[in-house]
């Protein structure tokens, strides 16, 4: 048993120096990391979580290896206890028989010096008699009948003395056995009870040490528990960050997303239509009537291609009272883009877009929307407008010399 608990203690003590115990907490991931270094921090945080799940499946599985030898102990420190307390009855019935046996055995042996006395009075009458007086009462010839009884007299009294004698000599000889025996059995006993309390008192101090084992040890799974908890929810988080950042960089390479700003690209950036020509040019704002004065309406042919002028995110595409299909694009720092009047939006809310992408086809527009024109009935019209933070912006000086 006690080899058991060392092999269990040892093990303890491996599991518990098998790695350091964290100090800190782990950080919750950046979300300004690369990717590279993302995946290898969810890596890293994956194999932790792995290792310390490891090491608290080994420490729960060595403390249920520890309570079921607590069980073992208590039971044998039941059935030590239900032991001795038979040993104690059984030494509690042999004091009893012995102090009655030695009351028997008083008793006796009063009787027996009682019979010694008597047959040691019939040994000195006899002697004073002397050796002659059974003779003389054989010759005696006077009541030969008399004398005749008077021997046999002698002779059963004789008899019965003495067999009492050797009845109470044995009894006390048995007597004296059986308190030897008792003795014996009493010793026998008393030495089984201090064993017994010996090895319940050992039984009792070892499973004081487990309980004190146990006690450790459930704080230490219970710190690995939270730290699997913590990791855990950390791993979780990483995850979703670098597939967040695994989806950022597969659309980075479907649209080949520069990382160049809008605003650097001012008087490169493409136009927005091709072979086409502009009928109304930027005013400055809109007015009562001109809902085109604060961008530029360039003619195409219907359904001609329309491009984005720099890579965004297509934040609006819907009909739009006095712009028909509208589509509007965020290009980040406050600058949008906005194309109206389309015969067909082929970009939905939320799609990452390039110049090279195709985000419309260009429709046409009546005749009264367009101040100061009458409308070409062959003609199709685009509308195009800059916005920073709102405010409209002459989209013109940002645009490359010519239709491209």
């Amino acid at each position: 048993m006690r080899i058991v608990f060392c092999v269990l203690m040892l093990l303890f003590q491996a599991l518990a120096s098998g790695e350091p115990e964290p100090g800190t907490q782990h950080a919750v991931p950046a979300r300004d990391q690369p990717l590279d270094v993302q995946e290898a921090e969810l890596h890293a945080t994956e194999a932790r979580l792995a290792e310390l799940r490891d090491r608290l499946t080994d420490r729960e599985a060595y403390r249920d290896a520890l309570y079921k030898e607590l069980e073992r102990n208590e039971r044998d420190i039941a059935e030590l206890a239900r032991t001795g307390h038979r040993l104690a009855e059984r030494h509690a019935d042999q004091q009893q028989l012995l102090a009655e046996l030695d009351a028997r055995l008083q008793q006796t042996r009063s009787k027996l010096g009682a019979a010694r006395d008597v047959l040691a009075a019939l040994l000195r009458t006899a002697y004073a008699a002397g050796p002659g007086d059974r003779l003389r009462l054989l010759l005696n010839q006077q009541d030969p009948a008399r004398a005749g009884r008077q021997l046999g007299y002698f002779r059963a009294v004789a008899r019965l003395r003495a067999a009492r004698v050797a009845d109470v000599e044995r009894l006390a000889a048995d007597l004296d056995r059986l308190r030897f025996k008792a003795e014996q059995e009493a010793a026998r006993l008393a030495k089984l009870a201090a064993q017994e309390r010996q090895t319940r008192g050992a039984l009792v101090a070892a499973l004081g040490a487990r309980r004190a084992v146990l006690a450790d040890l459930d704080t230490a799974i219970a710190g690995d528990r939270e730290r699997v908890a913590e990791l855990d929810a950390n791993a979780t988080a990483l995850r979703k960050l670098v597939e967040q950042l695994r989806q950022r960089a597969r659309i980075a390479n479907e649209i080949a997303v520069t990382q160049e700003s809008i605003t650097s690209r001012r008087g490169k950036l493409p136009w927005p239509i091709t072979h086409a020509r502009i009928v109304k040019r930027f005013v400055g704002s809109a007015r009562p009537g001109d809902l085109h004065a604060d961008g530029v309406l360039f003619a195409a042919p219907p359904g001609s291609e329309v491009f984005p002028v720099h890579h965004g995110q297509v934040v609006y595409a819907d009909w739009l009272r006095g712009f028909g299909l509208l589509l509007v694009i965020d290009h980040g720092d406050g600058y949008m883009s906005l194309y109206g009047h389309n015969q067909a939006l082929l970009k939905e809310v939320g799609e990452w877009v390039d110049p090279d992408d195709v985000v419309a086809l260009s429709g046409s527009v009546s005749g009264p929307d367009i101040v100061g024109h009458g409308g070409d009935g062959d003609e199709g019209r685009l509308y195009f407008a800059l916005r920073r933070n709102g405010t409209p912006l002459n989209p013109l000086p940002w645009l490359a010399r010519g239709p491209q």
